[in-house]
């Protein structure tokens, strides 16, 4: 697709849609019985993969073409005021709901079962009792996880156990538990951040009140009978061409405002909130902003740990056996890409 230039270019109004409509018509897909067949069938359509695919893009035309709306399936766009560090779709622009984003001030503790109970309630409401489609876009596999499989048996928060772990981390370090917690669960703690305090301090929370690795757990919810039809398509795309994305969209984001931004949150306070130290593009302009980095290595930094967060999520999401992939590559125009993605939805 000429490095993409077609498709990271594509303007979505109501002409495009039409002319989208139209080709898929003259390929004998019909769009109409389609949306009836998945709205009496309560499916369920989730478009996922690493950051910088080109999913919310996707998401929007799908949600054009289906009459719909979206539910964002990013652990960090809940958050208020988060918006150029997370690339956050402006939906209303488009005359589209983009429901799960902007429900919490970043000082906000989200747990996975929280925003699986959200999320439940959002699906059966705003989708199901109107005869809507759910539409969920987003690259945090756990949440996605927890939403099509359900949880069960996930212990709740006990606050004497956080209390005594938190309470060792600020003694003995962060990193001395990173490392009890791979003793103990290496399969799950090669998955998170050895900084990623929330994570750690959960995993080994669960594994004193249930005897349980974390990592098992997840594989049960994996495992279960799935708790809505689902029908999950991947995006993909070639590294080096993924690498140039994340480059672009990076320089992008300071040129937008990124430094203003993180700057805002920690005026109002949110400076120590998790929400702000854990995420890629924040804890970085923290950084620069207590003086550590120079902005050039600032920029490079969150380059760098935006390319090791999409290798995690394709990592997590190459685990999942149920997604149908789509390589964004290997499309030279919007409309045989799109064709594609309705054939994998009415084969399934």
């Amino acid at each position: 697709m000429n490095d993409l230039l077609e498709f990271n270019n594509y303007k979505i109004s109501e002409s495009s849609i039409n002319n989208i409509k139209k080709y898929l018509m003259e390929n004998e897909i019909d769009l109409g019985t389609l949306t009836k067949n998945l709205r009496k069938s309560k499916k369920l359509i989730v478009i996922c993969g690493p950051t910088c695919t080109g999913k919310s893009k996707i998401g929007l035309i799908l949600s054009k073409l289906f009459d719909t709306d979206i539910v964002s399936m990013d652990s960090i766009q809940v958050y208020r005021g988060m918006d150029i560090g997370t690339d956050k779709l402006d939906a209303e622009k488009y005359n589209k709901k983009q429901y799960m984003a902007n429900i919490f001030e970043p000082e906000h503790d989200l747990s996975v079962v929280e925003f699986k109970n959200i999320c439940d309630d959002i699906i059966k409401q705003k989708f199901f009792s109107v005869d809507k489609t759910p539409l969920m876009v987003g690259g945090s596999g756990l949440y996605i996880r927890s939403v099509i499989n359900g949880i069960d048996n996930v212990p709740d928060k006990n606050k004497d156990i956080r209390k005594k772990i938190k309470d060792g981390i600020k003694k003995d370090g962060l990193r001395k538990y990173y490392l009890r917690l791979k003793k103990l669960d290496k399969e799950y703690a090669n998955k998170i951040s050895e900084n990623d305090q929330r994570r750690i301090v959960r995993a080994l929370e669960v594994y004193e009140l249930t005897g349980m690795c974390f990592s098992g757990m997840q594989k049960r919810w994996k495992n279960k009978n799935t708790f809505y039809d689902s029908i999950l398509i991947g995006i993909k795309i070639k590294r080096d061409i993924l690498y140039r994305r994340i480059e672009n969209r990076v320089d992008k984001m300071f040129e937008k405002g990124l430094l203003k931004e993180v700057k805002k949150l920690v005026d109002k306070g949110y400076k120590d909130c998790r929400s702000i130290t854990q995420a890629v593009g924040y804890k970085e302009v923290l950084e620069y902003l207590r003086g550590e980095l120079t902005i050039e290595e600032c920029v490079n930094k969150v380059k760098r740990n935006t390319r090791r967060l999409a290798k995690k999520q394709l990592t997590w999401f190459n685990s999942e056996s149920k997604i149908n992939w789509i390589r964004l590559d290997n499309y030279d125009n919007i409309f045989n890409l799109i064709r594609d993605i309705f054939i994998i939805i009415e084969r399934n």
